[in-house]
């Protein structure tokens, strides 16, 4: 694995080498600054396999650096981990924004750092073809015929706050108990999505999740809040330090958003989006367990909602089916 390092620190410099030799990882290249590493990611005879961006650099700070590497073709899927010592969580939230895939704090555990350098290579390896639709794609294919599946996650440009399944899971392990105490989790569930996938082009179902993520986030006061799709129509949110949005209105007001009517089908007609959200949650205290049970245990409750409804539904349907006068003919 090729590394590239980029740290204003001379003695985080000079560890990291000693770090991944020990690791059987010799080849990593040293940069101090953005503008350094932005010169070595220039270069068209090599190709970093993973890169370690420290946070707090003068300058150009790890964020905007990140940002800006995710803007070359070569490097936008490869794994970024963040050097960080700060402990604000809405600067961690921006790296993820901007693109990182996981974070690592000073003073680093070394062998916790080099696991977390080869799960990201693994785990990034088997999402680099995540595919990334484009609401303004306007290439014209059939409904229905999509080069993913609807249970595969996807990623949609030009919204940030919607990162990989594993990297969001990489947030979410690494919350400290104290943080985990002001972190509040939901599942929204796009309903009739197997409809949805069959009536849609591929660029009409990226419009379809992208009005539900544009909804969600106008409803939840949250601008750094983290979001991923994990197929089948579902969605998990991730908001830290706000307070958790008020459950079930929140269902109801993203609904008055999506029924103003933006997400449309190519011929002007309404996609008639609807989405069940279920009851926000906070994460299992265990680190090693956390991620599947958190994510399976918020997936399950707007799975249960969606079911809920629907009974509810069958129920009027057949109450107003009871109470409709007969016909009668003479």
């Amino acid at each position: 694995m090729r590394l590239l390092a980029v740290d204003d620190d001379p003695l985080i410099l000079d560890l990291l080498p000693l770090v991944f030799k020990q690791a059987d990882l010799p080849d990593i290249t040293l940069a101090s600054n953005g503008s350094a590493a932005l010169n070595h990611l220039a270069d068209p005879d090599v190709e970093y396999d993973c890169l370690l961006l420290d946070v707090e650099m003068p300058e150009m700070d790890g964020i905007t650096l990140c940002e800006r590497i995710r803007a070359l073709p070569r490097y936008r899927n490869t794994p970024i981990l963040m050097l960080t010592s700060v402990t604000d969580h809405k600067r961690i939230e921006s790296a993820f924004a901007a693109g990182a895939n996981d974070y690592i704090t000073k003073p680093f555990d070394v062998k916790e750092m080099v696991t977390r350098v080869r799960v990201a290579r693994r785990m990034t390896e088997t999402t680099d073809l995540v595919p990334r639709l484009d609401p303004l794609d306007q290439i014209v294919a059939e409904p229905g015929h999509h080069a993913f599946d609807l249970a595969d996650p996807v990623r949609i440009s030009h919204l940030n706050q919607l990162i990989l399944p594993f990297s969001l899971g990489n947030y979410l392990s690494q919350l400290s108990r104290r943080r985990l105490d002001a972190c509040t989790i939901f599942a929204t569930k796009v309903e009739d999505i197997d409809g949805l996938f069959a009536r849609c082009q591929t660029h009409e179902f990226a419009i379809a999740l992208t009005e539900v993520v544009d909804a969600i986030s106008e409803v939840v006061d949250c601008p750094h809040m983290l979001m991923t799709y994990q197929g089948d129509g579902v969605f998990l949110s991730i908001m830290q330090g706000s307070e958790p949005p008020q459950w079930p209105e929140i269902e109801d007001k993203v609904h008055a958003v999506l029924d103003q009517g933006a997400a449309l089908f190519d011929d002007g007609t309404s996609m008639g989006l609807s989405v069940s959200i279920g009851n926000p949650i906070t994460p299992n205290a265990s680190r090693n367990q956390r991620v599947k049970k958190t994510f399976d245990r918020a997936i399950g409750r707007a799975m249960m909602r969606e079911k809920s409804k629907a009974k509810l539904g069958r129920a009027s349907a057949a109450a107003r089916k009871a109470t409709t006068p007969g016909v009668h003919l003479v």
